[in-house]
């Protein structure tokens, strides 16, 4: 048998094992899985475990051609503009350099950090420890620390979102070319998406170094805080609270993350202070002619909606203000519930934090467009587009919201049942 094929066969669990659900704290007996089948929470639907063909030759194969394809999107044009016989080519990365050499430099690093940066360390990443758990090579449980600390800031979906938008916003005034970078970049963005879709966590981590099982199978239906564990929040081992760091990762190890709700709402707090001149500030000014015209997020799509680009207006509306008020709002409501006992909403509430801490990021398309439209508007006199300082305030709102939602420790919301429950069991 080759190596890669015992690399293969090796790469999933062999035994049903236990598992604490990182949202409801509930001990629970994982059944052995197929391939193709997944395995979720009994009590709050959370994906605890799933089974894929090929675990170590598909990721790999995946991250490969998706590197390769952000190498070719960088070397050749991106998206060309022609404007009354005026030609401008960008280039990927000038998303990032325009920026910078706008004297908007942490800009700049952001839109570099979430579209290259991060994804191709991902990537990187992905082939290392999948190759490297066939040799078992040193810094395996580091780069996978770091992959899933990194994941939720890989952005490449929201900026080709953001390209589309950019179009629409274009396409009145000029005419628009693609070149083979974008095509590249495309396939890089699907090639990317789908490496994360082909790794389950928990296997993975199985696979580095199986976690020892500090408890019998016949605890299973109880939660982690009443028998003194806790699950490991970067390789989901369960660990006894008195051990105090991972076996596994090394991480520490707390009953719940240490003062969540005062994290979270001082990230709150700090997004719903930032938002107001986020939206009053221009996030971009475009200088044709010699005129200049600044725009915030609110007359930006106030005029495509009366270029009658309807789809997109409500798409930057739903992107750029619906969503980061509706994210506020829903968090402090999640830290009234979480600091409040007596309520019966422990389901409704774990699904809608779920929803809001998948769509948050979301928000960045506005900041992508402009990064896209400063880097391909570019002809001297005729007609300019510059970032304005709305961008990187409107920017440090969807991170401070993404912290916000990464400070909360989804548990608190079932504490109050889970000590119900185990008062009348005992």
């Amino acid at each position: 048998m080759s190596d890669l094929e015992s690399g293969l066969e090796h790469s999933a669990p062999p035994v049903a094992e236990l598992v604490l659900c990182r949202h409801c704290d509930l001990l629970q007996q994982l059944p052995l899985l197929a391939i193709g089948q997944e395995a979720a929470c009994s009590r709050c639907g959370y994906l605890l475990d799933m089974r894929q063909k090929d675990p170590v030759l598909r990721p790999v194969l995946y991250a490969i051609s998706s590197l390769f394809m952000l190498i070719l999107a960088n070397l050749f044009p991106f998206i060309g503009m022609d404007v009354a016989g005026n030609v401008h080519i960008m280039s990927f990365f000038d998303t990032s350099s325009v920026l910078f050499n706008e004297h908007q430099q942490w800009l700049a690093v952001l839109v570099w950090l979430f579209i290259q940066a991060i994804p191709a360390f991902c990537m990187l990443a992905v082939i290392y420890i999948k190759l490297g758990m066939i040799r078992r090579v040193r810094g395996l449980v580091w780069t996978a620390r770091v992959l899933y600390m990194l994941k939720p800031w890989s952005m490449v979906d929201i900026f080709l979102i953001g390209i589309l938008v950019a179009f629409v916003k274009l396409v009145v005034y000029a005419d628009i070319s693609v070149g083979m970078s974008f095509w590249a970049f495309c396939l890089f963005c699907l090639l990317h998406l789908r490496t994360f879709q082909v790794i389950d966590r928990h296997a993975l981590w199985e696979s580095i170094a199986p976690a020892p099982q500090p408890v019998s199978a016949d605890f299973a239906g109880r939660t982690g805080v009443s028998l003194n564990l806790a699950s490991c929040s970067c390789c989901t081992a369960i660990v006894p609270l008195e051990q105090k760091y991972c076996d596994r990762c090394g991480t520490k190890v707390t009953a719940r993350i240490p003062a969540s709700l005062q994290k979270t709402l001082a990230w709150l707090i700090t997004a719903s202070l930032l938002y107001i001149p986020a939206n009053l500030l221009p996030i971009m000014e475009t200088v044709s002619l010699g005129s200049s015209i600044q725009s915030t997020i609110i007359s930006g799509i106030i005029l495509m909606w009366q270029d009658g680009a309807y789809p997109v207006a409500i798409v930057i509306l739903l992107a750029s203000v619906v969503v980061p008020v509706v994210k506020i709002v829903v968090m402090f409501w999640l830290c009234y519930l979480a600091s409040h006992s007596g309520h019966k909403r422990q389901l409704l509430s774990t699904r809608v934090y779920l929803l809001v801490d998948w769509i948050g990021r979301w928000s960045m398309v506005d900041v992508l467009v402009v990064a896209i439209l400063a880097a391909l508007v570019r002809f001297d006199l005729l007609m300019g587009v510059y970032p304005g300082m709305g961008a990187i305030i409107f920017a440090t709102v969807v991170i401070a919201t993404m912290l916000a939602a990464m400070s909360f420790d989804p548990r608190l919301l079932w504490d109050q049942r889970n000590k119900k429950e185990e008062l009348r069991r005992g």
